[in-house]
């Protein structure tokens, strides 16, 4: 009679004929024709033992093989080793398919899309805190993404210039032309904007006579803390199956965009697809879509009537005409045409984007940002509206 303990042995046995079948294919071309020849009976004998059922020796001949095998096989060097790398390549290979497919990471850098989604944003701070020293600083920024930061002068000088730096969501202030230090950008257009006497460092500018702002070695430029952007995922396979939809926060490139770095990612709000006529009113809050205020989807309404996407949040501005005297050629109406698509910052008052530099070809288009997963503690963690 068959039993449990025979099902066990005969399961063992077919388990080890396929694992060491596997390395013996894996090391077969090393192997002299004589060794070669002994193994493939030796796996022969096994898969005999299988067939019949021949519980008794089944053990033994497995064993047999395996040890025949490991005299003869070449013995792997580092075995550990190169199974964990096995292991991260594998991993790393299903991580970038996923990335490539179906959701792609995408940090927002600037304050375009404020409140319903924040870029690098800074704090003035009177001096560091204890959760800013040793390795709790680690901790710290790894649960809040939040960060203490002190830019001192190394070298007396002048100011010269700021400059835009590599760093998302950064500025290089520049003294006697050579010392780069890297400030917020929101803290660097204020210490540019504002007199020395009242704590600004304006640069030198030629043009109105000014000499720029001295600044001494060790001087604290800068003290505080400085929040990393909302960390989030664009859905990369949506569109395949439906079209955008009106009032979805999307991500796309700026490949081909006039006036913008090319092959960067922005993030706006969809404010108008092809087809449809978008007009922005001086003195009204509403986006017009074909010659109606957007009250749908909601979040649309809610920009418009200056609403707080967040308990604490300042509220929305409302849709606005870019204001005059811009650099730009700017545009309040707009007549999408096929595969025309109009992206608008939720922050009327400070985002570049179409209003500047018109409609984003539907190629452009990476997908909508679904889930804001870091910062932990942000209150905008969760899904995107």
């Amino acid at each position: 009679m068959f039993s449990l303990h025979d099902f066990l042995v005969l399961r063992r046995a077919r388990k080890a004929y396929k694992a060491l079948r596997g390395e013996f294919r894996l090391y077969e071309d090393v192997l002299g024709a004589e060794a070669r020849a002994a193994i493939a009976e030796r796996f022969d004998d096994l898969a005999q033992a299988i067939r019949t059922r021949e519980i008794d020796d089944l053990d033994a001949v497995a064993n047999t093989l395996r040890e025949e095998m490991r005299a003869v096989l070449p013995r792997p060097r580092f075995p550990l080793a190169a199974e964990w790398f096995d292991v991260l390549v594998s991993a790393l290979a299903v991580a970038f398919c996923f990335r490539a497919y179906y959701y792609e990471p995408f940090r927002i850098p600037t304050g375009s899309m404020q409140p319903t989604l924040y870029g690098i944003h800074a704090e003035d701070a009177p001096g560091p805190s204890a959760w800013d020293k040793g390795p709790l600083r680690l901790l710290k920024w790894c649960v809040t993404g939040e960060t203490y930061q002190e830019v001192r002068v190394r070298n007396p000088g002048v100011v010269s210039q700021y400059l835009p730096s590599a760093k998302p969501g950064y500025v290089s202030l520049i003294v006697n032309g050579r010392d780069r230090y890297e400030l917020p950008d929101e803290v660097a257009r204020r210490l540019a904007t504002t007199a020395p006497e009242a704590g600004g460092l304006p640069a030198r500018n030629e043009a109105l006579g000014y000499p720029g702002t001295p600044v001494h070695a060790g001087q604290t430029l800068w003290r505080g803390v400085v929040k990393s952007g909302d960390f989030l995922f664009v859905n990369r396979w949506i569109w395949n199956f439906r079209h955008p939809r009106l009032g979805e926060t999307i991500v796309f490139s700026t490949r081909g965009l006039e006036g913008l770095p090319d092959n960067q990612h922005y993030i706006k709000r969809l404010c108008g697809r092809p087809g449809d006529t978008v007009e922005l009113k001086e003195g009204n809050p509403y986006l017009w879509v074909n010659g109606f205020p957007a009250i749908h989807p909601e979040r649309l309404e809610e920009i418009a009537r200056h609403v707080s996407p967040w308990p604490g949040a300042p509220g929305y501005p409302g849709y606005k005409p870019a204001p005059a005297g811009s650099p730009y050629q700017t545009k309040t109406r707009f007549e999408l045409g096929p595969g025309e698509y109009l992206a608008l910052g939720d922050n009327s008052d400070n985002s570049l984007d179409s209003r500047y530099w018109g409609a984003v070809a539907d190629e452009n288009l990476l997908g909508p940002a679904t889930f804001v997963h870091w910062p932990f503690t942000s209150p905008r963690w969760g899904n995107i509206r």
